[in-house]
């Protein structure tokens, strides 16, 4: 039964990934479905034909006395399917067919036979520039003539050998003549081939088929098929757990919370149609998450009734015997399936009031923002620790308000967009630990990227644009701090630090934290590797800060490394999980050393699969939930 159980989790998590993915895919093609059909709306249709320089061959007249009978065309020729009269050049001629299929640009084999002199007559490179010519109205001249077999670019369905006739023209205009009959199969040139692409984008014939019923056309389908199932297993799923439900009135009820040791601390009235985690910010008892509450981080686990149902978000962070004492995840459970519930960590559920003190851009698109508590208490936190801020509703701008003069231009390529949003909630790791800022704990410190977007059909990130365009003396709520990311204690290890971009914060507190404490107890040092990437020099944080450290500190090593830099850079080059893989070896042996990591997704993902090709126990590895 558990194994089952279990399966059926796994299968679960499984359909929610192959959904994402497969939503990417056909999000990609719809795009591109759109924007080609737009296109085809506006072009200029004649153009886009090819055929501005064509024109129609003038009928030649046939002298029906000359006319040399079939039957001895017949009688001198090899097998003929079918014989046809043709007009070339002015000239009459009898187009035998020796080998026929369903449609001319399939295989085909022809011979042609002058109608007067009955003599056989073959297409050469001087009667298809001809042919070519009798076609075309345009000013410019031949520029050569080439024979060609099967594939062709601009006549992909073409399956028999043809003549290029090419021309010098605005244009470059190509005209094709088959090679056994002299019929002129198409004409192309620069404004068809362009068009080309567009075809090739809509009708997915990326194998230059020609046609709209082709393999990718019958894979997308099928993909397509299986994203409406596994979003439909999606929804059945959501209904079974009771995320939909139809009420037309706000009905409560009440809630009875208890500690992790059993002690009750109240009861609270909440509405029945939201999610546990929902329903306790509304009472400011906030729970760790940084997932947005789709079920992926894990981290809103409370302990309800044994009995409630699990779901396959439960299955994925709880093993079996956690599911038997009621563990779940708050943020995948309705208010009105439970009467009470047990908070893991109770201080979790402290909500504080923040005043920005200082804002100050340290990269173009990087701002290091320092708050104070409002009130008479300090908070106490390990380094690495994170907050939830909560954003309220607001009116936002795509590109920020008292933007230096001197980062102007790395923001020129944003469009100025006003936009409204809706209240929600983000978290941001702390820059700095309990103890480590110039006035003691009261000072918190963020480094926040600004989610920047592009165009206006996008929007930029809302937490970091409203958190980034605060002014001094502005205040907003946080709950926290959340201490999910931290330094193991009392562990003599060689700490290996892995960061990118803003990741840096958690990371920076960590290592400052480690340096405090060498200063206070000399037996704590440690050795300390720091492995920082960013993409040019203008994005290495703290980078004067760090080497100054280094030099204080003869434990501690600091590689930065840049992936776009300018010619006069002198150190490393690429990325940072490179960096770190030509030196892991030389470090120390691998069962000695600990890796923290934080940074963007691909950093996190390569450097978690180089060290688990190097056999690094999981244990020794601990990372930060890059969401900001």
């Amino acid at each position: 039964m558990l194994l089952n159980k279990v399966s059926g989790a796994d299968l679960m998590l499984l359909i929610k990934k192959l959904h994402k993915w497969l939503s990417l895919l056909v999000g990609i093609q719809l795009l591109l479905w759109l924007g080609t059909g737009l296109f085809f709306n506006l072009m200029d249709h004649q153009k886009a034909s090819g055929n501005q320089y064509r024109q129609k061959t003038v009928p030649v007249h046939v002298d029906m006395a000359r006319l040399i009978e079939p039957q001895l065309v017949l009688s001198k020729s090899k097998p003929v399917v079918s014989l046809k009269q043709i007009s070339l050049l002015a000239q009459p001629y009898y187009l035998l067919t020796h080998q026929n299929t369903l449609y001319r640009h399939l295989k085909n084999n022809y011979s042609l036979v002058h109608a007067y002199s009955g003599e056989p007559t073959v297409i050469n490179d001087v009667m298809a520039g001809k042919l070519a010519q009798s076609s075309y109205k345009g000013q410019g001249v031949i520029k050569n003539i080439i024979k060609l077999s099967p594939p062709y670019d601009d006549i992909p369905r073409e399956k028999n050998d043809v003549w290029q006739i090419n021309y010098n023209d605005e244009v470059n205009t190509s005209v094709y003549v088959d090679v056994g009959s002299g019929r002129i199969i198409k004409h192309s040139n620069d404004d068809k081939r362009f068009a080309d692409i567009f075809f090739m984008l809509h009708f997915m014939d990326y194998g230059s088929e020609g046609s709209f019923n082709n393999v990718q056309i019958i894979v997308f389908a099928i993909f397509t098929l299986f994203f409406s199932f596994t979003g439909f297993i999606w929804a059945i799923e959501l209904g079974l757990n009771g995320q939909y439900k139809l009420s037309f009135t706000r009905k409560k009820r009440k809630l009875a919370l208890f500690d992790k040791d059993n002690q009750a601390i109240g009861s609270f009235e909440v509405t029945t149609n939201s999610n546990l985690l929902d329903g306790l910010a509304a009472h400011d008892i906030a729970l760790s998450s940084t997932c947005g509450g789709v079920g992926t981080c894990g981290q809103c686990k409370v302990q309800l009734n044994h009995n409630t149902k699990i779901t396959s978000a439960d299955h994925s962070h709880f093993n079996d015997e956690q599911l038997k004492q009621g563990f779940r995840l708050a943020c995948q459970h309705n208010v009105s399936e439970v009467g009470q519930l047990t908070l893991l960590d109770v201080t979790q559920a402290k909500k504080h009031l923040l005043e920005l003190t200082h804002s100050e851009f340290i990269s173009p698109f990087i701002k290091e923002l320092r708050f104070k508590v409002v009130g008479d208490y300090r908070l106490r936190f390990r380094a690495g620790a994170h907050m939830r801020f909560f954003i309220p509703a607001a009116r936002g701008v795509s590109i920020p308000q008292r933007l230096p003069e001197e980062l102007k231009p790395h923001w020129h390529h944003i469009e100025h967009l006003e936009y409204q949003h809706n209240a929600c909630s983000r978290s941001y790791s702390l820059a700095n630990g309990d103890g480590q800022s110039a006035d003691g704990a009261e000072e918190l410190v963020f480094t926040i990227k600004i989610q920047n977007a592009a165009n206006n059909s996008v929007l930029p990130g809302v937490g970091s644009s409203y958190l980034c365009n605060l002014a001094q003396g502005q205040t907003i709520e946080a709950v926290g701090p959340f201490e999910d990311f931290y330094a193991k204690s009392n562990s003599n290890k060689t700490m290996v630090l892995i960061g990118a971009g803003s990741g840096i914060a958690p990371l920076k507190s960590i290592l400052e934290e480690q340096l405090l404490n060498t200063d206070k107890d000399p037996l704590a040092k440690r050795s300390i590797y720091f492995f920082y990437g960013a993409r040019a020099e203008q994005d290495l944080l703290y980078c004067h800060e760090f080497f100054q450290l280094s030099k204080q500190y003869p434990q501690f090593k600091y590689f930065p490394v840049l992936s776009q830099p300018s010619g006069d850079w002198t150190g490393a080059r690429g990325y940072t999980q490179e960096l770190l893989n030509s030196h892991l070896e030389a470090i120390n042996q691998l069962n000695r050393l600990e890796f923290y990591l934080c940074g963007p997704a691909k950093m996190m993902t390569d450097t978690m699969k180089l060290l688990q090709e190097k056999h690094v126990d999981a244990s020794n590895i601990a990372f930060d939930q890059f969401t900001q």
